[in-house]
């Protein structure tokens, strides 16, 4: 079988492809050598008057074609003193990458391929180290993608995120009108989002009106420090979280009560937990019937979830005074209830209102960044852990970009 109408998928400027031959039925390898017609030149000088150090034959992995399982690309390659001795150069096919023991466009493949596939799934078939696939993916996706687009910048989400086991986490930025992730970098002090901030010239900063982040944290400290003139938008679904949270604080505490003295009380708690989370047009007619039995025979449970169910309507207000209002109003009934745990998170919110009723408008969501978030835990899953931040944040813009 001849492979020689495989040469011209090697225009090497100073090289020309002399054989291609099948080796053991499955690599294919393809020879260069010199182009007579070319002479290395001095990377300083423009002189041809080279000083050779050393010659070898280089090998590259290069992309598979017909059968053969592997192709591999052997070349002469040179390394010479250009005049004065004081810098070297090694000649070698542009097709070659100077470091990597591969083609670049067979790392485009690899990296491409790592777009669909776990770079563990990619290093098997292709008959590599899983890290040499990572370290090729790493470098294309450095040339390929753009730096974020930092001008025009409306509104700013920040969010932190863990990516390993332990206290390990980054602390993540993006734009929510392009869905497009801006920083990561690990850490969640003040100063890591600091490091972030400072980097915006006067009218990048000018441009962000709104940011929205969590109550919790530091961010809100770096924010005021770095965009004293933006709003700051509490993250809503992080405070509906809370106030399950709290919801569950209650039912817990009333479980404990009954356990000992009202066994069938306990029982009918049992169980109810994402029930009482539930919104009325997401429960089924036997959940409301168990939802129902349950707010009739306990009253502290009744009277938590009253009031958790119109909390939600805070986010439907377009006008800030409207929203702090029915904030006022819904706080002071929480406080008259006399349940402790949701009289202390109604004096948090009110603490922060601020924040919380500035989501009024503009109406920001955390939606696109939970989305990243997502994306993160997929990345981080297929790979069985990232060790690597910075590509870790490569791979999220990949697929944050269209």
């Amino acid at each position: 079988m001849g492979y020689q109408h495989l040469k011209g998928h090697y225009p090497c400027r100073g090289y020309v492809c002399s054989s291609i031959r099948l080796r053991d039925r499955e690599v294919l390898v393809v020879t260069l050598r010199r182009d007579k017609r070319f002479k290395d030149t001095c990377p300083i000088g423009r002189s041809t008057r080279l000083r050779i150090h050393r010659r070898w034959t280089g090998i590259a992995r290069d992309l598979q074609f017909g059968f053969a399982m592997t192709t591999e690309l052997h070349y002469p390659a040179t390394q010479a003193y250009g005049i004065g001795g004081q810098e070297y150069r090694t000649f070698r096919p542009d097709l070659v990458h100077p470091q990597n023991q591969a083609t670049r466009r067979f790392m485009d493949f690899a990296a491409d391929l790592c777009r669909d596939m776990p770079a563990r799934k990619v290093a098997e078939r292709l008959g590599l180290a899983p890290a040499t696939v990572r370290a090729y993916e790493k470098e294309v996706l450095q040339k390929r993608l753009p730096l974020p687009k930092l001008d025009g910048i409306r509104a700013l989400l920040v969010d932190e995120k863990a990516v390993r086991r332990g206290p390990h986490y980054v602390t993540v930025a993006m734009n929510p009108d392009t869905r497009e992730g801006l920083f990561m970098e690990e850490g969640r002090k003040k100063e890591t989002l600091l490091a972030f901030l400072n980097r915006l010239n006067p009218t990048q900063k000018a441009s962000i009106r709104v940011v929205g982040i969590d109550r919790g944290g530091s961010y809100l400290a770096a924010v005021k420090e770095a965009l004293p003139e933006a709003d700051v938008v509490f993250d809503r679904f992080r405070i509906i979280q809370n106030l399950n949270g709290v919801l569950d604080e209650v039912r817990r505490s009333e479980y404990r009560k009954a356990e000992k003295k009202r066994p069938s009380m306990a029982k009918l708690i049992r169980g109810q937990r994402y029930n009482l989370f539930r919104l009325a047009e997401n429960r089924t007619p036997a959940q409301t019937v168990k939802l129902q039995a349950l707010r009739s025979a306990n009253e502290a449970l009744s009277k938590a979830h009253v009031l958790s169910e119109p909390l939600r309507l805070l986010w439907t207000y377009h006008h800030r005074g409207y929203a702090e209002r029915f904030l006022r109003n819904w706080v002071t009934m929480a406080e008259e209830r006399g349940i402790e745990p949701m009289a202390r998170f109604a004096r948090g919110l009110w603490r922060n209102r601020a924040g919380i009723v500035n989501y009024a408008y503009p109406k920001v969501t955390s939606g696109p960044l939970e989305a990243m978030n997502g994306t993160l835990e997929r990345l981080i899953r297929r790979a069985c852990g990232m060790q690597d931040i910075h590509y870790l944040f490569l791979k999220v813009r990949q697929a944050s970009l269209p």
